[in-house]
């Protein structure tokens, strides 16, 4: 059995075997014939600059192309909101949130950038209105109470005029009602109109 393995075949085997591990012991050398010391990669310390960038410059993140704006409108009267999403204005394209929380006011009066990347921008405006779920009664430049309703999301629009004096509510109403008084549904509107009315 043990002369099997030295037959031609098994000997060529074993040989190639033992030139292997020969191989595997002896240092490796270079072209220079010196044998190559273990090299330390270290990461360098400075990042080298980009071609073309001057130094200094801001190389933060900036609004690109398809950039979409995430609005939370909030009706500060009711504390109510709304959300939208819509394209960002042409001209805040290309910003760093620094310079477009400096723009945004131009575009956006009263906005807050609440959040910000590269594809969306997050910000959150309050406005003084009720949103479209309330109903305001204000008095009128001629003296008569006028009901209006937030039917854009942006401002009050004139839905109905009475001609119910604001003279006839309460001093104190009609404080308020110089600004506009602000009712949760239709049927303590007119309930109101009702009692000031008879």
């Amino acid at each position: 059995m043990l002369l099997r393995i030295f037959d031609r075949p098994y000997r060529l085997f074993l040989l190639a075997a033992g030139l292997a591990l020969l191989l595997c012991l002896l240092p490796i050398r270079g072209n220079d014939g010196q044998q190559d010391a273990p090299q330390l990669v270290t990461k360098p310390s400075d990042p080298p600059q980009m071609q073309g960038v001057p130094a200094g410059a801001d190389l933060s993140e900036q609004t690109a192309r398809g950039c979409m704006l995430h609005q939370t409108l909030v009706y500060a009267p009711c504390g109510h909101s709304i959300q939208r999403r819509d394209p960002l204005d042409p001209r805040l394209i290309g910003l760093t949130r620094a310079a477009l929380e400096k723009e945004i006011q131009s575009v956006l009066p009263g906005a807050t950038v609440t959040g910000f990347s590269a594809s969306e921008v997050d910000a959150a405006v309050s406005t003084d209105i009720p949103c479209a779920l309330h109903w305001v009664l204000k008095t009128g430049e001629d003296g008569m109470m006028h009901v209006y309703q937030n039917r854009d999301g942006e401002s009050l629009s004139l839905v109905r005029s009475t001609d119910i004096p604001s003279d006839r509510a309460s001093e104190s109403d009609r404080q308020e009602l110089l600004d506009g008084r602000i009712f949760d549904d239709v049927q303590a509107l007119e309930g109101y109109l009702e009692s000031i009315s008879s």
